[in-house]
């Protein structure tokens, strides 16, 4: 997942850590993590400018479930005005051979490329469906109005 710094002033070096174990993780404005152990994580920033340091604990920020099969996406933005250009990250598990997108779950295929962006024009909201396949199986999964472009967030 993408962490946004959103420090007001004059800010030029970031420390952030992403599972409390007293570590920086990463020292980028915008970082990207990934969560491979299920659980609940507290996420801190340290912002540092000239006029001093900041720092922002949100407790219990993040919560990482499992998710029961292969299929599984992300996306950014999720919500916002239109037109809007979303970029969808594949974040299946095992060995996929194919993805098939269907980004207003409507029954129609709109792309099969592992990670796609699509452009939505219409306001409302959109669930998206993604259906992967190994050379043993096919999962599929759905997420009901995850695509909220209506102008505020879900």
């Amino acid at each position: 997942m993408q962490f946004i710094d959103r420090s007001v002033g004059d800010v030029d070096t970031w420390q952030w850590d992403f599972d409390s174990d007293g570590t920086v993780d990463s020292t980028i404005r915008n970082p990207w993590y990934t969560y491979k152990t299920v659980g609940n994580y507290t996420v801190s920033l340290v912002g540092s400018g000239p006029d001093g340091s900041d720092t922002e604990v949100k407790t219990a920020f993040i919560e990482v479930v499992p998710h029961p099969g292969l299929a599984n996406f992300i996306a950014e933005p999720t919500y916002g005005d239109v037109p809007t250009t979303v970029q969808f990250t594949d974040m299946s598990t095992g060995n996929v051979t194919s993805w098939a997108w269907d980004f207003e779950s409507d029954g129609i295929i709109d792309s099969t490329e592992q990670n796609p962006t699509h452009t939505y024009t219409e306001k409302r909201r959109y669930s998206v469906t993604l259906t992967v396949t190994t050379k043993d199986t096919t999962d599929t999964v759905t997420k009901p109005n995850y695509i909220n472009l209506s102008g505020c967030p879900t």
